[in-house]
Formats: C-alpha cells, sequence, structure tokens
C-alpha cells in the first residue's frame, strides 16, 4: 500500500511539474515596443492594426505589440537617439527619411537585410529610398506622395483642369483668386524640393552620391547644376500673379477651410482633408506641376518606415504583418498612404475600393510612374535645412536676388556637411 501511495504521489509530482511548466511556458509573452509617430486618425488605425495583431497572429504566437506614440517623425528620432545604449530603446521606429542618416551610422541598427525579410513585393522606389551602402536600412511602412491639391468644384466652374507645368500653375492660380480666397497657398521646403528638384531632366539630385544614399554626400549639386534656380525662376513668376499666399504653416487649414483653392500636400493628407472638408466643396488631387516640360522624373517616395533595433523572430513576424498585402490595404484605405506591397493592389477588397475612390489611386500612379531612382535627401541637421530652404524661398519671392540667394542656400548645406564630417 505504501508503494502505492509513493508511486502515485510521484506521478502526481511529475504531472503537477509539467503541467505548471505548461502554464508558465504559455503566460511568457514577448512583447515588441514599436515607438510611432502617426497622428490624428491616423495615429487611431495604426493602433487598431497593433490590436488586430495581439488578437490574431499575436495570440498565436505568444507575441505583444506595444505601440507607443511619441510625437512627429523628429521627435520619435531625438528620443531614439537619447536612447540609444540603453534598454529604453524600442524593438521597432517608426521615423521618415531624416532620421536616415543618423540610423546609417548607428551600431544599434538592425538592417532588414539581417532579419532575412523577403522585400521581393515591396515597391522598388521604397526600396531605393531606404537604401544606403550598409543595406536596406528600413522597411517601408507609411509610404506617401506629395500630391496637388485643388478645389474640384470651383475648377470645374472655371472650366480649369489642375496645372501640368509651373508656367500652367501661374494661369491657374491667377484665375483661381478671388478677394477672399487666394489662388495657393504654402512654401516648399525640402520634402517638396526632392521631387520639384528631383524630377528635373529626368533625374537630378540635390546632392551627391545620389542623395546621400551611396555614401555621406559631401557636395551640393543643386547650385551648379541650376535645379534650384530654375524652380525659383517658375515659382517666383507665381507668386508674382498676385494670387499666391506664401505661408508656411496652417495651410492645410486654408484649404479646407476655402480660403486658397489649391496647395501641395503629402497623400497622407488625403483620408483627413476630405473629411474636413465635409462636402463644402468636391476635392480633387493631381500630380505635382512639373518646373518645365523637361522634368518628367515624377514624384519621389515620401512618408515613413519602420526602423530596427532588435533581432528575433518575434520582431521578424511583426515587420511582416506589417507590410503584408491585407494590412497595407488596410493601411490604405484608412489614411491615404500608398501600399508599399505590390500585392495589395491584386485584392478583389483593394481593387473595389480604388474604384469607389478613384481620388486614392493618384498617389500609387504618381509613384509608379516615377524613375525608381528619385530619392529622399540625406542631409545632417534635416531640419534646419528644411527651415532655411522656406525662408530662402521668402526672401526671393520678396525680391532678392536670384543668384544670391541660390548662393546663400549651398553654402547653408555645405556648412551642414562639413560639420557633420568634423564630427
Amino acid at each position: 500500500m505504501i508503494k502505492r501511495l509513493s508511486a502515485f504521489v510521484l506521478v502526481v509530482l511529475v504531472c503537477s511539474a509539467l503541467f505548471a511548466s505548461g502554464s508558465s511556458e504559455k503566460s511568457e509573452k514577448t512583447t515588441v515596443t514599436i515607438w510611432h509617430s502617426a497622428q490624428g486618425s491616423n495615429a487611431q488605425v495604426f493602433e487598431n492594426l497593433a490590436q488586430d495583431f495581439n488578437n490574431g497572429i499575436g495570440k498565436e504566437k505568444n507575441i505583444e505589440i506595444e505601440a507607443i506614440y511619441q510625437g512627429k517623425a523628429n521627435d520619435v528620432l531625438t528620443k531614439v537617439n537619447a536612447a540609444t545604449g540603453t534598454d529604453s530603446l524600442p524593438d521597432i521606429a517608426m521615423m521618415d527619411a531624416t532620421a536616415a542618416l543618423d540610423m546609417n551610422n548607428s551600431p544599434y541598427l538592425v538592417t532588414v537585410d539581417k532579419l532575412g525579410i523577403d522585400t521581393s513585393d515591396i515597391l522598388e522606389c521604397g526600396i531605393s529610398s531606404y537604401t544606403s551602402e550598409n543595406g536596406l536600412l528600413a522597411l517601408p511602412f507609411n509610404a506617401s506622395a506629395l500630391l496637388y491639391y485643388y478645389n474640384k468644384s470651383l475648377y470645374d466652374s472655371l472650366g480649369l483642369q489642375p496645372p501640368r507645368t509651373l508656367d500652367e500653375m501661374a494661369e491657374v492660380v491667377a484665375k483661381t483668386a478671388s478677394k477672399d480666397r487666394s489662388g495657393f497657398a504654402g512654401v516648399p521646403a525640402t520634402f517638396e524640393l526632392t521631387t520639384l528638384i528631383g524630377a528635373q531632366n529626368g533625374l537630378s539630385y540635390m546632392l551627391n552620391n545620389r542623395n546621400g544614399h551611396d555614401g555621406a554626400a559631401t557636395e551640393v549639386l543643386f547650385g551648379k547644376e541650376g535645379t534650384y534656380k530654375a524652380f525659383l525662376e517658375k515659382w517666383k513668376a507665381v507668386y508674382d500673379t498676385g494670387a499666391y499666399n506664401p505661408i508656411a504653416s496652417g495651410v492645410t487649414a486654408e484649404f479646407t477651410s476655402g480660403r486658397t483653392a489649391a496647395m501641395l500636400a503629402s497623400s497622407s493628407n488625403l483620408a483627413s482633408v476630405i473629411n474636413s472638408v465635409s462636402g463644402d466643396f468636391e476635392v480633387g488631387v493631381a500630380k505635382v506641376p512639373m518646373v518645365n516640360e523637361k522634368a518628367t522624373g515624377g514624384t519621389v517616395i515620401s512618408g515613413g518606415a519602420l526602423f530596427t533595433f532588435t533581432q528575433s523572430e518575434a520582431v521578424k513576424t511583426v515587420l511582416e504583418y506589417l507590410i503584408s498585402p491585407e494590412v497595407q490595404a488596410i493601411w490604405s484605405e484608412s489614411t491615404g498612404y500608398v501600399p508599399v506591397n505590390t500585392k495589395s493592389y491584386d485584392t478583389d477588397a483593394y481593387k473595389a475600393f480604388l474604384q469607389k475612390n478613384p481620388l486614392y489611386s493618384v498617389a500609387i500612379k504618381s509613384l509608379l510612374d516615377s524613375n525608381p531612382g528619385l530619392a529622399n535627401v540625406w542631409v545632417p541637421s534635416a531640419y534646419s535645412v528644411y527651415y532655411s530652404f522656406q525662408a530662402n524661398i521668402v526672401d526671393v519671392l520678396n525680391g532678392k536676388d536670384m543668384d544670391t540667394a541660390v548662393s546663400e542656400m549651398v553654402k547653408t548645406v555645405e556648412s551642414a556637411i562639413k560639420a557633420y564630417v568634423s564630427n
């Protein structure tokens, strides 16, 4: 009897240990932290995608996404740099191209190549835009394209089409202005200039080494190649119509309120702009007007990407989910971003969506029709340079000598490059 009891107790203890072990394994969940920069309604969409993962694939594989909003893309970069070398660094960070230069030199970055993720279905221009001499730095995720937004109701009433060139834009802007409405509002900065300069002559770069992608940029090209001046001459002509409002902030509010008839903005604003207008007028979007007839390069892919700092199967699973055809289609439909996965375009649901919402097709066509060699500018002190371009353009609009303005802008960027190299 004692032997039987001892055997029974042994079995119970073994089973208890097995069940305890199984319970412990089941409760051990891998958390993948993502710092993101999605704002407004886009933030809710991103957090919903994270929750869908947690309730589906994540539950199956015991992985949980923790999505944390950290401000605008530059705020995320600042916080990532501050957390570098500490336990606070996230597994993944959503940042834009201005982060690429810092990340290219970061010993903590895990390149996409090291993660072993298949990128064969990702937009070629997206891969090109985040590739350096060190490999693919990040996975394109919230991809967008610069668009020309216009008050379609007004344009239709005047029998006007969106302009193809800046010469045509000057004519259209003059015709759509009134006492209480400008024909166009906004001042270009680096974001817009990567397209307005990059598209010239089929393909142009603002800096050497493919805008800093093939090694750090060491030379400014937009001055000696005349591409910045070519833009300024046409842009000044638009201003000289007297129908252009050169404001650097609050542009979207001007457009949605009807106080300006057109603006340049990212396709990522499309959903929020349409919702803000609320039927007051019909919104139209078109490709960015070309500086001249030779500016056939198209539009630079913009938006952001997912930079990784942890190499693990859990992180790989999360990234593969976020760039999957289905998730990219949902992300696009809800925001206006362009799906980075080309297989998204083949899904019946997304085809039906585009048929009902043709405006979303414009950004997609803009990128697919563009020279894949177009690339974002990787320049040191990116945000300082951004505002310097705006100030420089405003100076020209106010009468500053154009050659002097170009020379000053070249020196500003050269100084940023030299300061970066010396550090």
